[in-house]
């Protein structure tokens, strides 16, 4: 029997080198070409009027530093929920949150899979925690291969990532296959699912934390930057066994997450009735754009995220040609679609003249 030696500092900081810094590719932001931003999966509308005044009145506080642990954030979160704060986890957005995660139950050797396309910064926070990322494609019908997830696992497997609903996809994991595969897994692997969409998921109830309960090494993942709109502000969370969620502020930076952020997040659970029907008209506008694209010809999937998604394979970077000469800018995955967030009436015409051109010209 050969045991394989853990990857030295070297090799560790040769591995990081070779992973491209995220979206390193992408155009500097622009907000005043004319060009509607559809790439980045940003809430269509623009902050609570609480939110925005809670900003001004904190601005004048900048020159003092936060709370170093986020006590606000995490008691929001935990009365929000109600649940046992023991079980919170916060930080700068569910990405920072994820790293935490990571850095605390990671080592070099450890191996964490994920699914593939996926968030972007996966196997960037991967790396940074010493661990070996192993991505799982995507079915051909754009959902979770949960059978190859439970063959790719091995004693060196220590995390699991799922996305649901999945980005760039909008797929979700039914419960009752999410259940099964949670069950069937090692008791010492823990599961993260990235639930940073959640909230668009009209058939999910957001408050119902059952599935961490039932499974105590999975751990629930989830932003204020996608729903709530706080995406500038930078505010994260997650629920995990106690255990788990303490090892998870364990790492995390003090001082990372802002006062402003803390005082936005509150504000906005306190108008939760604004909230609900700005997810309703989220739902609405991402109907009407997967009809819309229908009607022109293209197949978008069924998203439970605030975007679209239209496996175009190799014709993807072609589609997103095509909007940005309309006038809008869409995230092509090459190889595999375009992700096009929910926008509003204008950004849909031109998503939907773009579509018409990109059948014109190539037939779909």
């Amino acid at each position: 029997m050969t045991t394989s030696r853990a990857p030295q500092p070297a090799a560790r900081s040769g591995e990081l080198m070779r992973l491209p810094a995220y979206r390193s590719t992408d155009p500097m932001p622009q907000h005043t070409d004319g060009v509607i931003d559809l790439a980045n999966n940003e809430l269509m509308l623009a902050p609570l009027p609480a939110v925005v005044e809670s900003l001004r009145h904190g601005a004048d506080h900048v020159h003092r530093y936060p709370d170093p642990t986020a006590r606000t954030l995490h008691h929001a979160v935990s009365k929000c929920f109600a649940t046992d704060p023991e079980r919170v986890v916060v930080g700068p957005g569910s990405g920072a949150v994820l790293q935490q995660l990571l850095l605390a139950l990671c080592a070099p050797g450890d191996d964490v899979l994920y699914p593939w396309p996926g968030f972007d910064a996966y196997p960037l926070l991967v790396a940074q925690a010493g661990a070996r990322g192993v991505p799982v494609p995507l079915t051909a019908a754009g959902e979770h291969d949960l059978p190859a997830f439970a063959a790719k696992t091995t004693t060196r497997t220590r995390v699991v990532i799922l996305c649901s609903p999945h980005n760039p996809t909008g797929r979700r994991i039914p419960h009752t296959e999410m259940r099964a595969f949670l069950t069937a897994l090692p008791p010492d692997i823990v599961t993260v699912v990235d639930q940073a969409y959640v909230e668009f998921d009209e058939e999910e109830d957001t408050s119902d934390l059952g599935l961490m309960h039932a499974h105590p090494r999975t751990v629930l993942l989830r932003t204020f930057s996608k729903a709530y709109g706080l995406a500038a502000l930078r505010a994260g969370y997650a629920f995990a066994a106690p255990d788990l969620a303490a090892l998870g502020r364990r790492t995390m930076l003090p001082f990372s997450v802002t006062r402003l952020a803390e005082q936005a997040v509150q504000v906005s659970l306190d108008h939760s009735q604004q909230f609900t029907r700005r997810l309703a008209l989220v739902r609405r506008e991402r109907q009407r754009l997967e009809e819309g694209l229908r009607t022109e010809g293209l197949a978008p999937l069924r998203s439970y995220g605030n975007f679209v998604w239209l496996p175009l394979g190799a014709a993807a970077e072609r589609f997103a040609v095509a909007a940005l000469r309309a006038g809008v800018r869409v995230r092509a995955c090459p190889g595999e679609g375009v992700r096009i967030s929910v926008g509003d009436e204008e950004a849909h015409r031109r998503v939907l003249a773009a579509a018409r051109d990109f059948k014109a010209a190539h037939g779909g």
